[in-house]
């Protein structure tokens, strides 16, 4: 019995071996470069922040993720072997700060005495094109397909307003909120703009868009009058494209890969950006100075599973218990010497970003924590940024939305259309506070109105103290009013504009490692496997993130807050969706 057992044991881990030894040689074999080589990206399908090399990762085909991008750039242009970079936009979808990082990398590689060439299937595709097309004039050449169309339309911020429908399907929405600007209960409530947000969103537009017109102008070498004369003459064919000088030639994209193999009159080599940056499985033992990168990204949850496929940004939610978990693991390793928050969030429940906030905030006490902003960091994805020691973002990052806002549905109204009805024997006065089925009697208002003023107080104590600034100085810039980072910036709400990258280097100078020095990236929380991730439903974040529904996220973010668990809700959120 104990020789079988013994060389059931000796079998396991002799095949253990020889596993760890296939895999190493065919990591070795899949990063050899060979001298005079191109790297290749392709961004198609969803940019998401963080990506894997696990198989899920090879599962997830339409999407882009923006960590395993970075590090291939990032190496490629520092690689002797690499000589220059094709970047091929087919069909990606985006966010302004996340198209401004992506020219920040082009950008850096060309810096290092690189070459680059962009192909562009088209910029829009019955839709906006400006952040594939930005994304593609960093580069030093552009071509566009034949039959493409360059769609630089500009920039449009459309709300959507339910009362009308909420009245005709007799559901009563009690909403409550801090802060002028707090507009996400407004579809609810209201039929049309208020002042406060037309005013939000006329100021969101106009800074998004003269962002994009600088960065067109910038690389093109044309002045921004003509972009803007340009945008509104489009959409812009592939022969007028040419002939206003956005685009230097009109080919497809086999002949493009020709050109690019023989760039120079040179002969190179074509890699795979996935190939060349693809994580080593034994970079987990890797010793010496670290920097732990937390993703934060989605809508801020308590717990739970943390998905919801229609919330965030991002496909998957941030919940506490994660976030609490990755925060610890990074405050007790005494080989991290700095902590990086990527927050990606347009905000969530209250009490989960109070509960995040708390674990920034004692691993702020023991190690630097620097917040690096991606798309969105608002409302309660700013709330977690405030203990940093720095904040950066991204010009194009949506933040701010400094303010609080909850409420309920009534929906006894709606039941009793199809001649339903309910009733209910109570003990209490405010039993009935939290259910769907009754309005707010008046002291219940007052005492709810209550509630989110002081939460709202708090929020602005948290940021006084975090900033630097009076409560009076931060209630000024707050009002749940939403920024991009190139306001925040003067605001003082960040204290400057850049990219994960940059974060990395003020990481560095804060735990006093040199900026030359090489440290080990650990990135948490640490990602479900395949397995796990299909139990809990996430393979179904494939078919989630598409245009139409971005329109209807906040609506369905609330209903689904509003009426998961209990019909009343505490949340930071941040409904705004520009159409870029």
């Amino acid at each position: 019995m104990f020789r079988r057992f013994f060389r059931w044991i000796l079998r396991t881990v002799i095949i253990v071996v020889v596993l760890v030894v296939i895999v190493a040689v065919s990591e070795h074999m899949a990063h050899r470069v060979q001298p005079n080589s191109v790297l290749s990206v392709e961004l198609d399908g969803t940019v998401v922040e963080r990506g894997s090399s696990s198989v899920l990762g090879l599962l997830s085909k339409n999407e882009t993720a923006l960590n395993t991008l970075r590090n291939a750039i990032d190496h490629g242009a520092k690689d002797p072997k690499i000589v220059g970079l094709e970047i091929k936009v087919l069909n990606p979808e985006m966010e302004l700060a996340q198209a401004q990082e992506i020219v920040a990398l082009i950008k850096s590689f060309k810096d290092h005495g690189k070459w680059t060439e962009a192909y562009l299937e088209t910029a829009g595709e019955s839709g906006l094109g400006n952040t594939p097309y930005m994304v593609a004039s960093a580069a030093d050449e552009v071509s566009l397909m034949p039959r493409g169309d360059l769609n630089l339309m500009g920039v449009q911020l459309r709300e959507l307003f339910m009362r009308g429908t909420l009245d005709w399907m007799g559901i009563t929405p009690n909403f409550a909120s801090a802060g002028q600007y707090k507009s996400a209960a407004n579809m609810f409530t209201n039929k049309d703009f208020t002042t406060a947000q037309k005013e939000e969103d006329e100021g969101l537009a106009g800074s998004l868009f003269d962002q994009i017109v600088a960065a067109m102008s910038a690389e093109r070498k044309l002045s921004p009058d003509t972009i803007k004369g340009l945008i509104d003459q489009a959409p812009i064919n592939a022969d007028d494209g040419l002939k206003a000088r956005l685009v230097d030639r009109l080919e497809y994209e086999d002949e493009f890969t020709e050109r690019v193999k023989s760039h120079g009159g040179s002969v190179h080599r074509v890699v795979e950006y996935t190939d060349y940056a693809r994580a080593s499985l034994f970079s987990s033992l890797a010793t010496g100075d670290q920097i732990a990168v937390i993703y934060g990204n989605g809508e801020i949850q308590r717990s739970g599973e943390g998905f919801d496929p229609f919330s965030g940004p991002d496909t998957t939610a941030m919940t506490s218990d994660d976030m609490a978990a990755a925060f610890k693991s990074a405050r007790e390793d005494d080989d991290v010497r700095a902590v990086i928050l990527r927050v990606n969030s347009p905000g969530g429940s209250m009490l989960a970003s109070e509960l995040i906030d708390r674990e920034v905030e004692l691993t702020a006490k023991k190690k630097p924590v620097v917040v690096s902003m991606s798309g969105y960091a608002a409302s309660g994805g700013y709330m977690i940024s405030i203990p940093a020691a720095k904040i950066i973002a991204e010009p194009g990052t949506i933040t701010g939305s400094i303010g609080v806002l909850g409420g309920k549905f009534n929906i006894t109204p709606a039941t009793q259309k199809i001649y339903a009805n309910t009733d209910a024997v109570s003990r209490g006065a405010n039993v009935g506070m939290f259910d769907m089925w009754t309005d707010f009697t008046p002291a219940q208002s007052r005492q709810f109105q209550d509630d989110i003023q002081r939460n709202y107080q708090y929020f602005l104590k948290l940021v006084a103290a975090g900033r630097h600034i009076t409560v009076e100085q931060a209630d000024s810039v707050a009002q749940g009013r939403v920024w991009t980072g190139e306001q925040a910036i003067k605001l003082k709400l960040v204290d400057s504009l850049g990219g994960l990258d940059d974060a990395i280097a003020a990481a560095k100078g804060l735990a006093r490692i040199a900026p030359d020095q090489q440290v080990g990236i650990i990135e948490l929380p640490e990602q479900p496997g395949l397995l796990q991730s299909l139990s809990k439903g996430k393979m179904t974040a494939l078919f989630t993130q598409r245009p139409a529904v971005r329109l209807v996220e906040p609506v369905i973010e609330l209903i689904h807050a509003a009426l998961s668990g209990h019909a009343i809700f505490s949340a930071a959120y941040c409904p705004v969706v520009p159409m870029l």
